[in-house]
């Protein structure tokens, strides 16, 4: 019953209202509070999607997540503060390991992801399970990101490969 609630909070609060274009981006960061997502003061824009609970998500001050980004909180997604989150960026928690000839997504696992402070991704960027970027970083547009990220570098391709230092 209980999972049953936090669905329909998710399909109707989160993932319904809170995603809404009629909702002004620098007071949707309330509604997600509201909605059970720790957050601070952030902005974040319209059409993003959380596919888990909530609850797992944690986005710091000053945070901003434009249009169109994917947040799958299975397991913990932790956003350090002043985070720019560029339009259709992935947040990815959840995979399987390689199975058998018969089905070769085998096990389901879930991994955190974290996001050190000021760290900026671009669009349409997709961060891995398991992966923690440093703080300070940029990750390059469209970048798969499938491996952890020291701090302050810029990171590109797919996979993302460190191509510059700060």
């Amino acid at each position: 019953m209980i999972r049953l609630l936090k669905n329909l909070r998710g399909l109707i609060w989160i993932n319904g209202i809170c995603k809404s274009r009629f909702i002004p981006s620098k007071y949707r960061y309330i509604l997600y509070k509201l909605g059970g997502i720790k957050t601070a003061r952030a902005i974040i824009r319209a059409n993003c999607l959380l596919d888990g609970d909530g609850e797992n998500v944690e986005i710091g001050e000053g945070v901003r997540i434009n249009l169109n980004t994917l947040i799958n909180c299975r397991d913990k997604v932790t956003i350090g503060k002043n985070v720019s989150i560029a339009f259709g960026v992935s947040i990815i928690t959840n995979t399987h390991e390689i199975g058998g000839k018969e089905r070769r997504a085998g096990a389901h696992k879930i991994l955190p992801v974290t996001i050190g402070e000021a760290t900026w991704i671009g669009a349409n960027a997709t961060i891995l399970p398991g992966v923690t970027i440093g703080e300070g970083c940029i990750i390059a547009a469209g970048s798969v990101v499938n491996k952890d990220c020291e701090p302050n570098g810029v990171y590109a391709g797919v996979p993302a490969k460190r191509i510059r230092d700060f």
